[in-house]
């Protein structure tokens, strides 16, 4: 069997368990649920990529790095999340809890030994150790959901949890799917390493001050130097040469944040989940 058929089925199994998990619990805060797990579990794959613990290998794209990159969004952004959120919408025992984290310790094992999936300083018992940490953050999560009046802190962690991975998926099909801008840096000398720290490093600084525009008390025109400033960070990085395309103008990173910001709006409204603009 082809390796990508494994990843598109972890992928419809994702999509199958958040839906009956929608349906079942009838609770769209469970969406928002699934995409903070995506922004908890995203930057700490990519540090183990980084350093080379291990890769994917689902034979989808023809560049190797890309494709181990895809692989890892199959894993952050559906399968991981998408057995959170079930965890939490029926109310799963800690040992039911554990058994999932051991069924996804089997299928890290398993996908190592059939070669699609490649360890060197990671073991598959890490994965199991690292989930039953991510359903306890996820279940803290959860409860913290319920809470009538939560605190500033929680509500600026959910509208930075929730805002990343929205950045980050949109400029992985932008920048790596659809091959329409790199940054030009030098940090490393393996030039496989540059783009993702540099993109990760744009994506904290917008993620904060979008993330403090949105979520605190303050006047409208602060939010709006928020804006401003990143444009004016987003247009040096088209002046130096640091961004660089043939299609899209720097401003284009100004344009995400927008998009992110109008997205995470909709789930919220829809969630009945009262964090923004205070």
């Amino acid at each position: 069997m082809p390796s990508a058929y494994w990843y598109y089925g972890l992928i419809l199994i994702s999509v199958i368990l958040t839906g009956i998990s929608l349906y079942y619990k009838k609770c769209w805060r469970l969406l928002v649920l699934h995409i903070i797990i995506s922004g908890i579990i995203h930057p700490v794959e990519l540090i183990i990529l980084l350093t080379g613990g291990y890769y994917y290998l689902p034979g989808i794209l023809h560049d190797p790095q890309i494709d181990s990159g895809l692989g890892a969004y199959v894993s952050d952004f559906f399968i991981v999340p998408a057995s959170a959120v079930a965890i939490n919408a029926f109310s799963l025992s800690w040992h039911s809890t554990l058994g999932i984290a051991i069924v996804f310790t089997v299928i890290d094992w398993l996908f190592a030994k059939i070669g699609i999936y490649v360890h060197f300083w990671w073991k598959s018992i890490y994965t199991g150790i690292g989930l039953i940490i991510l359903y306890s953050i996820s279940k803290w999560f959860w409860r913290s959901f319920q809470e009538k009046q939560p605190s500033l802190i929680f509500r600026l962690l959910v509208i930075y949890l929730t805002y990343a991975p929205i950045h980050s998926i949109i400029n992985f099909v932008v920048a790596r799917l659809l091959h329409a801008f790199t940054f030009e840096v030098t940090f490393f000398t393996a030039p496989e390493r540059n783009f993702p720290v540099f993109n990760n490093l744009h994506l904290l600084l917008t993620t904060i001050v979008v993330t403090l525009c949105i979520g605190l008390r303050v006047l409208f025109r602060y939010r709006i130097i928020g804006i401003i400033l990143l444009g004016a960070v987003n247009w040096a990085l088209g002046y130096f040469h640091i961004f660089e395309s043939a299609l899209l103008s720097s401003q284009y990173l100004t344009l995400i944040p927008i998009i992110g910001i109008l997205f995470i709006m909709t789930m919220y409204r829809i969630a009945k989940l009262n964090y923004l603009f205070p």
